[in-house]
């Protein structure tokens, strides 16, 4: 009777281990995909704030010719 217990406590117990191996894999795995969906964004925000700064000299290029333009008349 005892040992049948202890048996199952075993079992249950190696089971429980199996699962939190599987676990502890899928998060390894969410942690580096998550590294990875950071790394993008952390481009992509670079790839924005270039868009800005050539808008930004453009919008200040074309205030320019503007005033060039008014100036003269």
């Amino acid at each position: 009777m005892g040992a049948e217990i202890l048996d199952k406590l075993q079992e249950k117990v190696e089971e429980l281990i199996l699962r939190l191996t599987l676990l502890e894999e899928e998060n390894k795995n969410l942690r580096l995909e998550n590294a990875t969906i950071a790394t993008q964004n952390e481009e992509r925000d670079r790839q924005i704030a270039s868009l800005y700064e050539d808008i930004a000299a453009k919008d200040k290029r074309i205030q320019d010719i503007y005033e060039i333009i008014t100036k003269d008349s």
